[in-house]
């Protein structure tokens, strides 16, 4: 203190500045150290209080402003002629004094205060102004911007400028003002979490930020300090997850296979719709619920067995079991995950039905063979022996030529009888 200018800025060219100089002096300023001008031309003065000197508070409302953007970190103290117990305290002033008041004790007082309190704004703007989190302030009512960082302005691709001339409403989109507008209202003046919104970058890009809001008083008005993280880049990605896993499901509710899956509590997590009729039951029921709990009939066959070796060994298995609650077969292949298992299986019961079928059939052809070999090639065989018996008269043509076609019938039933036996072993192949 003391050791820089001081700035009095008159109102109007006849304001009378003498008697804040004469006391200045009396406080310690030299007289090289105060500068005093007319508000209508004010210089830049590297100062460390600038004095505005004015008749009413409302007569000040053009020069404050222009004082506050010129002389954005030096304290402004009003002097004023006159005022009333109701007037508002002007915006953008740290502290004002009427003349009848001014006496050296006080001015020096309320000069160290200005200046320590202006340092303390300046301290709290930085921090403001230098957070890496993108920050604004906008007024409650009007939703007109008062404030923003420089992470704001980067992430909006505005100047500060062009910033402050919009408002809320022109960062979002048409579609969320109704949604904006009845939030504004609603959230609490404390600290809240808004949720994920999406804003719109000058280029006209829109992209999704999650807001964070406090209710403050900044410049006289109530507003809104607001947080707006990017997060576009990881919400992008996680519509991209959802959108491909609805497209999985799609897949897994569109096959005819069963499937479902489980964590590692054995908790099903997952059921499609060709479970639901394979099985006939309903997902909304068991989802959730304990796999051998909701299917203790299951625990005693190969179905947990295996299931608990592809999970503890972490391989794929493939086997087909029999449920006797609904008197089907099942084929089943069930694959490790990160979190559990994964199982599809078809109702088998048609295919385990033909295959006993086929099983049934062989056996009758080996019936039928067995009584081919051995009841019927027997006879032959012996038909064939009894004809070799025949002594055959010389001058008997006639029986010659029977016998002969007794034995070639013979034989050709014996032929046809390997034949049979032949074509049922192949069958059992």
């Amino acid at each position: 203190m003391f050791h820089q200018n001081i700035l009095i800025v008159r109102e109007s060219v006849s304001d009378n500045d003498k008697n804040l100089i004469n006391l200045l002096l009396n406080i310690g300023y030299e007289q090289s150290q105060i500068v005093s001008v007319p508000a209508q031309k004010i210089p830049f003065v590297d100062c460390e209080v600038i004095f505005l000197l004015t008749e009413a508070m409302e007569q000040t409302a053009v020069f404050i402003p222009q004082i506050n953007t010129d002389f954005p970190d030096v304290p402004l103290i009003l002097i004023i002629g006159t005022t009333t117990a109701e007037q508002p305290f002007p915006v953008g002033t740290d502290d004002w004094l009427l003349e009848s008041w001014l006496q050296p004790l006080l001015l020096k007082k309320t000069i160290q205060l200005a200046i320590e309190r202006k340092q303390n704004t300046c301290n709290y703007l930085s921090i403001f102004r230098e957070n890496p989190s993108p920050m604004y302030i906008y007024e409650k009512g009007t939703f007109q911007f008062l404030e923003a960082n420089t992470a704001a302005l980067r992430q909006y691709g505005y100047t500060r400028e062009e910033f402050l001339e919009l408002t809320a409403k022109d960062i979002r989109p048409v579609d969320e003002l109704e949604a904006f507008y009845k939030i504004n209202e609603e959230l609490p003046a404390a600290y809240s979490n808004a949720g994920i919104w999406q804003h719109i970058r000058k280029n006209g890009e829109i992209f999704y930020v999650h807001i964070f809001t406090h209710q403050i008083r900044f410049a006289g008005k109530i507003c809104k300090l607001v947080t707006a993280i990017d997060i576009d880049v990881t919400v992008k990605a996680e519509n991209a997850l959802k959108k491909k896993a609805k497209e999985i499901e799609n897949i897994l509710e569109s096959i005819t296979d069963g499937f479902f899956t489980v964590n590692r509590n054995w908790e099903l997590t997952y059921i499609n719709k060709a479970f639901e009729k394979i099985i006939q039951t309903s997902r909304i029921g068991i989802i959730g619920k304990n796999l051998w709990e909701y299917f203790p009939e299951a625990r005693d066959l190969a179905y947990f067995q295996l299931y608990q070796k592809a999970l503890s060994e972490n391989v794929s298995v493939h086997f087909e079991e029999f449920y006797p609650p609904l008197n089907i077969w099942l084929s089943v292949n069930a694959y490790p995950t990160d979190s559990g298992l994964a199982v599809y299986f078809t109702d088998n019961t048609a295919q385990q039905n033909y295959q006993h079928k086929i099983e049934v059939q062989n056996k009758k052809f080996k019936e039928i063979a067995w009584v081919q070999a051995h009841q019927i090639r027997g006879p032959v065989s012996n038909l064939l022996g009894l004809v070799d018996l025949f002594n055959i008269e010389p001058d008997d043509p006639d029986n010659l030529e029977l016998l002969a076609r007794v034995k070639h019938t013979a034989i050709q039933m014996d032929e046809s009888i390997k034949e049979i036996v032949h074509l049922t072993r192949k069958i059992e192949s």
